[in-house]
């Protein structure tokens, strides 16, 4: 065997170790599962966030129903802003709250409306990511009742969206 191969060997090993250390904190039996499974332990969002009871898990059940309804209660809200603003735009005597063309407003108000648009879109998008991270436990149960929170917020606010889109 060579010096050169030698060395190379150590170095794969200390590089091998180092993504072992970064990863599973030196552990390689504290991994993340690769795959769906159905358990009612986990962690979620923070590695300080384990789930090891039944009571932890039954609120992190219910916090993820109650992060993908919120989810659908914030998107249909913008799209209510939006809408809304559109049709009083069409009404002279209004004056819209979101209307962006109206010759009356002046500068700091149609940054106002801006920024508020962008602030409810902010809150939707984080939503969307949590429930994207809750997603990728590959816990069925944790997906389960994400996915639940978005159809039940769907069927009970996202009509009023399918509505305005139909007008389009």
């Amino acid at each position: 065997m060579s010096p050169q191969s030698n060395g190379t060997d150590s170095l794969s090993e200390v590089t091998k170790q180092a993504i072992l250390q970064w990863v599973h904190d030196g552990d390689p039996e504290t991994k993340h599962e690769m795959y769906f499974y159905a358990s009612m332990k986990g962690t979620l969002f923070f590695k300080s966030w384990n789930v090891d009871t039944a009571s932890e898990f039954w609120l992190a059940m219910f916090g993820l129903f109650a992060l993908g309804f919120i989810s659908e209660v914030v998107k249909s809200f913008r799209g209510c802003l939006v809408t809304e603003a559109a049709i009083d735009a069409k009404n002279s005597e209004n004056k819209p709250i979101l209307g962006g063309n109206e010759p009356n407003r002046n500068y700091w108000e149609k940054c106002c409306v801006h920024g508020i648009l962008t602030l409810v879109y902010l809150i939707e998008t984080l939503l969307m990511i949590l429930l994207m991270l809750a997603f990728m436990t590959y816990n069925v149960n944790f997906i389960a009742a994400a996915l639940l929170g978005v159809v039940i917020g769907y069927f009970l606010f996202g009509y009023s969206r399918v509505q305005n889109a139909a007008h389009c």
